[in-house]
């Protein structure tokens, strides 16, 4: 196997007939990978990626984390056997799919309020039913993820997904999370927001601001809406994988020189034509010459 340190970017001879697709090849990874947790891609290539990244987004990595509590948390007495459960798992690094809304199950669901805020919800159930998924609760746990910890926000009622209170809480107990949203050397809002407002911004895949209190406005710390209503993180996390998949292909065509050279000294002589696969192992990006058996590592995925 070769390593990506040697290669220097000698560019390509033209008595090498290189055949590759690296883009379709990481696309039949996205959906080997969505096709094994049970769901049915699509056909169409970008929709796949934009379906995978949209999971991805929609999932939240089974790492232990520190519970932060806003000071105006509170949890109906008959919810906190639920809310204790949820905190356990959290803590100790469980899967949380089992509380998430049952559209996870629907690759194209597209979470308004995630997109926009950052805010998750969590059901508060304490039995599982025979989907896999806990018990619907009424009121759930709004809640949102950094890689340290978990902002518990409030218990409210299902559907609240536009009470601006929520990134008020957000504000007053952990400014800092969210710091990097904030807008700079503005005054406010001309015209402030109301909830349902908000409401109305989403459906129409319309970004909006929040003054969380006079003079302090944040952009959506979500990263926000496109026109079509995808996340635009979603979008932009599609766009990367693309553009750095495609550029693994300029890795190979410029290098090509020196992977002769390389496995030369191991006694494989490349002949003219060369047909590359990409594989993806255990986050390795390998490039596998299907006619003389070669390996060349280009790295991990970034």
């Amino acid at each position: 196997m070769l390593n990506k340190s040697v290669l220097r970017g000698e560019k390509l001879k033209m008595k090498y007939e290189i055949k590759m697709d690296f883009y379709q090849d990481w696309i039949s990874h996205l959906r080997k990978v969505l096709e094994k947790a049970g769901y049915s891609p699509a056909t169409n290539q970008e929709e796949v990626s934009m379906q995978y990244f949209n999971l991805l987004r929609r999932l939240i990595p089974a790492v232990p984390r520190k519970v932060r509590m806003a000071k105006e948390f509170t949890c109906p007495p008959e919810l906190r056997s639920g809310l204790c459960l949820v905190t356990e798992k959290i803590e100790q690094g469980k899967d949380l799919r089992s509380h998430l809304s049952r559209n996870i199950i629907d690759l194209d669901y597209d979470d308004d309020l995630l997109n926009d805020w950052d805010i998750y919800h969590l059901h508060l159930g304490t039995s599982i039913d025979d989907d896999g998924f806990v018990k619907r609760t009424g009121p759930v746990l709004f809640v949102r993820f950094d890689g340290e910890f978990a902002y518990f926000i409030n218990v409210m009622g299902h559907g609240s997904w536009t009470n601006q209170d929520m990134i008020r809480i957000i504000h007053r107990n952990w400014p800092e999370s969210i710091e990097r949203f904030r807008i700079k050397g503005v005054l406010g809002l001309n015209n402030s927001l109301t909830n349902q407002d908000i409401k109305k911004l989403r459906k129409a895949h319309v970004v909006s601001f929040i003054e969380p209190e006079p003079g302090v406005v944040y952009g959506p710390p979500g990263m926000g809406l496109t026109t079509s209503g995808i996340g635009l993180g979603v979008v932009r996390a599609s766009d990367h994988y693309a553009k750095l998949i495609r550029g693994y292909e300029d890795i190979i065509k410029g290098n090509i020189e020196d992977i002769s050279d390389k496995v030369k000294d191991e006694g494989i002589v490349l002949g003219k034509k060369l047909s590359f696969i990409l594989k993806i192992e255990e986050e390795s990006v390998l490039a596998y010459e299907e006619n003389h058996n070669v390996i060349v590592n280009l790295g991990k995925l970034q």
